[in-house]
């Protein structure tokens, strides 16, 4: 086993892992089928190779490797879920890479290093597209109101209104 390739085999499961769940019991399968993929590119001279290849569901050709599939006219990506099936009842789910959030803001920050503007305009979506999940916003509206967030600056507002 070369070390390099083993490095970079785990390097690869360690950023997936991060992103997806995995169970434990799974991760050394996929550590093998990473490694060899890896030494397969590494035998065969480069990564051309795998690209001149026939189109399998894994390497085809006429879809990007990326889940944000533009379309042939236009230079829009396409989501990857419909618009209108992105926000459920329990998450809000990533038109970039299909990740189901309860808020979108820290993921959209940390994984596509890009803010609600940019996401809203890649995708065409009014500024009303909820960005957190209906349940996840009641619960905290709920637990705002229960700490009496609020209650302050409305008593102040009502004493200036009435002097």
């Amino acid at each position: 086993m070369s070390s390099d390739l083993l490095k970079h085999a785990a390097e690869i499961i360690e950023a997936y892992v991060s992103n997806n769940e995995v169970q434990a019991r799974e991760l050394p399968a996929l550590l093998r089928e990473v490694y060899s993929t890896l030494n397969d590119l590494a035998s065969n001279g480069s990564a051309s190779t795998s690209r001149d290849a026939a189109p399998t569901p894994e390497n085809d050709e006429d879809e990007p490797a990326s889940p944000i599939m533009t379309s042939g006219d236009s230079k829009k990506p396409q989501p990857f879920v419909p618009i209108d099936q992105a926000v459920t009842e329990d998450a809000v789910i990533c038109l970039i890479c299909g990740k189901p959030c309860k808020a979108l803001k820290g993921h959209l920050t940390r994984s596509h290093k890009m803010d609600f503007d940019e996401y809203r305009a890649m995708f065409d979506l009014d500024k009303s597209f909820p960005m957190v999940a209906p349940s996840y916003s009641d619960k905290r509206r709920s637990l705002a109101i229960e700490a009496g967030l609020g209650d302050k600056l409305r008593d102040s507002r009502r004493k200036d209104h009435d002097a």
